[in-house]
């Protein structure tokens, strides 16, 4: 994609608004918007700045989504984060667990984060994955000490050339081999979140993401783990199996 200008008002991506889900997400990745994304994502929070809030997310989305650019932009923020920016513990503000229509409405019209929880249509307002992880499920209460336990395990190499070190906290974005624990059907996203890993660590987490499911605004007390790591080599919900979108 040639890019004339650091605006999203420029990009020529109107003809993407009739795309299907897996072309749509296609065009994305082959158009590289995540060499942008340094201005990308700040503006088209932004641009989420300038909505109106109605009386539902399908209703919010509807009514400010009037052009085909409108719609794209608005597609943008239900594909994979990762296709937005390259590496998300570089640009962590913006990464996937920041809601950004939330985030727009939070920083540009005083909303908190848990005035959405009961919103009605909220899946229309926030990325699928993190809605997944946020309503779907009613995780568990667990210590501070469990869940340092459960990091631990799924952050250890258990074989191969590895096996007896532990990979490295900030930087893995999922834990492995904890489904015989209490977070073992949870989303991979609500893991990281409660384990404090990969954009939850706190090295990386930032005040515009959602990391405790209890309290969306709240900043979680670091976990400590007293045994230093090694040296790195709900309710339900609705969920949305597929793309859909507010104005079919």
């Amino acid at each position: 994609m040639h890019i004339r200008k650091q605006d999203i008002y420029t990009l020529d991506i109107e003809h993407w608004a009739e795309l299907g889900s897996d072309q749509f997400s296609e065009h994305v990745d082959n158009s590289n918007l995540c060499n942008y994304s340094s201005w990308l994502l700040p503006q088209l929070v932004a641009h989420f700045g300038r909505w109106r809030l109605y009386a539902s997310g399908r209703e919010t989305v509807v009514k400010n989504t009037a052009s085909s650019l409108d719609k794209v932009l608005y597609r943008l923020t239900r594909v994979r984060r990762s296709l937005l920016i390259k590496n998300q513990t570089q640009q962590p503000e913006y990464g996937q667990l920041t809601p950004l229509i939330l985030l727009a409405f939070k920083r540009h019209h005083g909303y908190s984060y848990e005035q959405f929880r009961e919103f009605d249509g909220l899946q229309w307002l926030l990325e699928p994955l993190l809605y997944d992880s946020l309503i779907a499920n009613d995780p568990p209460q667990l210590t501070q000490d469990r869940l340092l336990a459960i990091r631990q395990q799924g952050l250890a190499y258990k074989t191969g050339p590895k096996a007896g070190t532990t990979r490295n906290p900030e930087s893995t974005w999922q834990l492995y081999s904890i489904a015989d624990t209490e977070l073992g059907l949870q989303t991979k996203l609500l893991q990281s979140m409660l384990c404090q890993i990969w954009l939850a660590h706190p090295k990386h987490r930032r005040e515009t993401m959602i990391l405790d499911p209890q309290d969306w605004d709240h900043m979680p007390q670091m976990l400590v783990d007293a045994t230093p790591l090694a040296e790195p080599v709900t309710k339900k919900a609705k969920t949305l199996k597929r793309e859909e979108l507010p104005w079919d």
